[in-house]
């Protein structure tokens, strides 16, 4: 029972004394800080235009993982965080108002009074998909600072 112990406090202890990196970004105005740490589900920009979504694994000081690709940080255009509620969300909405017009643009050609309302109605919601998509923006390289560092405890 006291070695079932010992081992449970040597593993606590070590996870909790275990440094952590992070993408530590620092707005270049005002200084401000966040945060993207590992496991959370993000979209990123590289310089070369190519786009990534996944899972942020943090490999070192340099590099960090998304979707399998090694991504240097000094290559990253833009991040965000990508939560999956908001995407289902967005992609629901989007998904209605695309019906809903497809439903106006068939009863334009029954020749029914109610396409115009139809039509409006169902545009509408599809630009409400693209407003809850900018909710929650890209931190961009043009008004950020990049960098890896360990997490303090």
């Amino acid at each position: 029972m006291k070695k079932i112990i010992s081992i449970l406090t040597l593993l606590l202890t070590l996870t909790s004394f275990s440094q952590q990196r992070i993408i530590e970004i620092a707005e270049i105005r005002t200084g401000k800080t966040m945060y993207y740490e590992d496991n959370q589900n993000v979209k990123i920009r590289t310089l070369d235009g190519k786009k990534h979504k996944g899972i942020l694994k943090l490999v070192d000081n340099e590099t960090f993982l998304v979707e399998n690709e090694t991504i240097k940080i000094d290559s990253l255009q833009s991040i965000k965080i990508n939560p999956k509620g908001i995407n289902q969300i967005k992609n629901i909405v989007l998904y209605t108002g695309l019906t809903i017009v497809a439903t106006g643009l068939i009863l334009a050609t029954a020749g029914n009074n109610a396409a115009f309302l139809v039509l409006t109605a169902g545009t509408g919601i599809t630009i409400g998909a693209g407003i809850i998509e900018g909710i929650n923006g890209y931190n961009s390289v043009s008004k950020w600072n990049f960098k890896i560092v360990e997490k303090q405890p």
